[in-house]
This record gives C-alpha cells, sequence and structure tokens, in this order.
C-alpha cells in the first residue's frame, strides 16, 4: 500500500485546468500535473488549504491518502481494512463516502457498480472500527464530519488501482454561500469566475456589462474579483460566528488539521485576513458603482438576481435593469459586454427562429453601438454562434456540466 504525502488533487470543469492550475501556482504550490477535469499538485498543507479557501476556478480539493492494488471486489475491502481509518477520523465523526471509476476497461467482472463499490468500502470502515474500537461510526450523506473519495482505475501488476482521497470542501468550492434563487443557474460559479478569466477582463481598466444576467452569478463573481474579496467570504463569517457548531468545510474535522499547531495558525491567519479584505472589498466596490452592471428582461430573474446580491451585500454596489439585452449602450470606460443566452436545448416548433433572432440581434446592436469595446458569449449552442455574424477574436472549449459549451470573445472595432 502507496501512501501519499503532500500531495493534492483539486477538480474543476473541463476546460479550465489550466487557469486552476497557475492558480494553485500563485497560491505555492511547487508542482503541478494538469489532467482532464483537475490539477494534480504538490505544496504544503498551507497551500491545500488557501486553496479550499481562496480558489475561484476549483470545484473540490483532494488530498490523497492511500493507494493499493486489487484483484476483485473481496480484495478491495480485505485491503481497506489494513488502513489505519483512526489516524483519518474519529468513531464519533459521521462519514459519507463517494466511489468514482476513471480509466477502466468497458468489459469487466468487478466494480460494474459504483454503489456495490461504495458499500464494500463502509463496511471495511466500519469493521475496522468495530474490531478496534467495539462500537462503528455512522454514515452521514448530507452534512457529514468526514467525507472520503475512492477512485478506481486500471491497475499495473493487479488488475484495478484504488485511491483514496480526504475532500476537504463538503460542499463544493462553487456554492459560496450567496445563491438564494429560485430560479436555476445555468452557470456554477466557479465556471462564471473562469469565463472572466479565459477572455482577460480587468476590472482595472474595463467595465462590464451582464446583458442577460439571470439570477447574477457573473455580476457578482466579477465584483468579488474587482474587490479582491475570497470566494469563501461568506462562509468565513458563518463559521466565525460559531466555530463549534457552523463548519462549512469538512477539513476543521479531520486531524490533518486539529492535530498540526503550524497548519491551525495558517487558518486563523486566513480568517483573519479574509474578514478583513472582505471590508476592504465592498467600501472599494463602493466606489466602483455603475461599472458593474447586469440586466435581465424577466423580472423573476432580477428578483433572484436582487435576492443573491442582498446575501452577498452588494446589492448597494451592483445596478440591475430591466430591457431588452440588444438595446443596452455601453458604459463611457471600455466595456465588457458579457451574456449566457439561452441554448434552446429542447426547442419547440418556431423557437428556432426566435433564438436566431435573438443571436443575430446581438451581433447586429454590438456591430453598431460597441465599438472600441468587448463582447462574449457562452453558450452551449455551437451553431448559434455562426448567426452572431462578428468575427471572433478567441475561442474556448469548456464543459458546463457535461455539456460542451464555447466562449467566443470579440473585439469590436
Amino acid at each position: 500500500m502507496k501512501k501519499y504525502r503532500f500531495e493534492y488533487f483539486a477538480s474543476c470543469s473541463s476546460g479550465i485546468e489550466e487557469l486552476v492550475a497557475k492558480e494553485l501556482t500563485d497560491l505555492g504550490a511547487t508542482t503541478t500535473v494538469v489532467v482532464r477535469g483537475g490539477v494534480q499538485f504538490i505544496g504544503d498543507h498551507s497551500v491545500a488549504l488557501k486553496a479550499v479557501m481562496l480558489s475561484r476556478l476549483s470545484s473540490r480539493i483532494f488530498k490523497f491518502l492511500h493507494q493499493f492494488e486489487v484483484n476483485n471486489e473481496k480484495d478491495y475491502y480485505l485491503e481497506a481494512t489494513d488502513v489505519k481509518w483512526k489516524a483519518l477520523m474519529d468513531v464519533k465523526h459521521t462519514f459519507r463516502l463517494t466511489t468514482i471509476f476513471g480509466d477502466l476497461p468497458f468489459e469487466r467482472e468487478e466494480f460494474r457498480n459504483s454503489q456495490f463499490a461504495n458499500l464494500k468500502l463502509k463496511d471495511a470502515i466500519c469493521d475496522y472500527f468495530r474490531h478496534h474500537d467495539g462500537e462503528r461510526p455512522s454514515v452521514e450523506k448530507d452534512y457529514p464530519d468526514v467525507s472520503f473519495l475512492a477512485r478506481i482505475d486500471r491497475g499495473n501488476e493487479k488488475p484495478y488501482m484504488v485511491t483514496l482521497m480526504y475532500d476537504l470542501c463538503g460542499d463544493a468550492l462553487n456554492q459560496r454561500g450567496y445563491r438564494m434563487a429560485k430560479v436555476e443557474a445555468p452557470v456554477k460559479e466557479n465556471v462564471a469566475a473562469a469565463i472572466l478569466k479565459l477572455v482577460n477582463w480587468n476590472p482595472e481598466t474595463e467595465d462590464l456589462i451582464d446583458g442577460m444576467c439571470g439570477s447574477g452569478t457573473f455580476v457578482i463573481e466579477a465584483a468579488l474579483m474587482a474587490g479582491g474579496i475570497a470566494p469563501s467570504f461568506l462562509k468565513v463569517a458563518w463559521y466565525l460566528k460559531d466555530p463549534q457548531n457552523n463548519k462549512p468545510w469538512t477539513f476543521v474535522n479531520y486531524p490533518w488539521l486539529t492535530q498540526d499547531d503550524e497548519l491551525k495558525k495558517v487558518f486563523n491567519h486566513l480568517l483573519e485576513e479574509i474578514t478583513e479584505s472582505t471590508k476592504n472589498g465592498i467600501q472599494k466596490l463602493g466606489s466602483m458603482k455603475g461599472r458593474i452592471s447586469g440586466n435581465d428582461i424577466s423580472e423573476m430573474s432580477l428578483t433572484s438576481a436582487r435576492e443573491n446580491l442582498k446575501k452577498a451585500g452588494l446589492d448597494q454596489v451592483i445596478e440591475l435593469t430591466k430591457t431588452d439585452a440588444r438595446t443596452l449602450n455601453p458604459n463611457p470606460n471600455k466595456t465588457l459586454f458579457i451574456c449566457n443566452p439561452p441554448y434552446g436545448e429542447r426547442l419547440q416548433h418556431g423557437e428556432e427562429e426566435k433564438l436566431k433572432e435573438l443571436y443575430k440581434g446581438l451581433g447586429d446592436h454590438w456591430k453598431h453601438h460597441f465599438k472600441g469595446h468587448r463582447a462574449a458569449i457562452f453558450t452551449g449552442n455551437l451553431s448559434m454562434l455562426k448567426v452572431v455574424g462578428l468575427k471572433t477574436t478567441k475561442k474556448h472549449i469548456l464543459f458546463n456540466g457535461d455539456i460542451e459549451c464555447r466562449v467566443a470573445e470579440y473585439g469590436l472595432y
């Protein structure tokens, strides 16, 4: 059995791995290895801690724990009972398991069902504690004290390779805590932040208008970036109200933190730093009022955006308007018009023509009214980009969930 030390994995949406690698390097990672859907990285524990609390782009941060090869599911159970689980959790802790299958042959006799593999690992953990402590920990799917990920791939010497990891996050990192809305958000928070990075938006030199803001994800993420506010700012505030009971991250329960005095100092410093930067960031954004704005034609969407802005404490600094996106004008400053138009996944009769009118109308409007500015569309309907009628300066491939999307940039001259 191989034990990893000081090695971590940041998962993310496909298409933004290089951005995540740069972000991790900026946080202090000494080595990064890009793989599909994430980045393996090496750094001391404080780097992983900073990644959980400061990464705008990652979905989750995992710590590698153990790796071993097995012949079958029975072997899996036996190998898992050899793991020193008492070093990873307490018998009083509740725990959650997630099993994913990586690179495995399609035709295989074993590991055909991830739920069954999960059950084998759960039995191994419970039997280990029953043997050593005379009692077993409980499973908790929604709000566990400890969360593990098991990934199963092809093995080298044996058919299957198992990698066990701590999930340091609990809730996914894209769940910032400001989303109150009833309107379904088509773009995750970390994906919105990544798109702003992909199009090289710089809040110091360029204003931003989201012409179809929906529940406000783009404008909120833009404001957090412009104000230098950590994506975990709401979780930090909630944690500090009652550290014994409010636990927005599972890592606060792990020996990884609780038995490392130096790491605890880093954690406390980060809490103070994020609290202070949030206060300063809100103040800075107050002086930028009007430079980041959202618009939507739907009153329901705008109601959701207002609720989210209020929860984020940004309702006094982000302006919202209700009009057709094809009538908006740029700010006096150089402006980026960004939008995530409807994809039209399930088009009814006649709706495709309406969708074409929308995309073409955006292109025509930008051509005549946004000269000297920029525009960017994020869409999962690739054929509609041709309808815009403008030459793209750049295109980026990005996955939003399972949907292959494009971020199309337009320089408007």
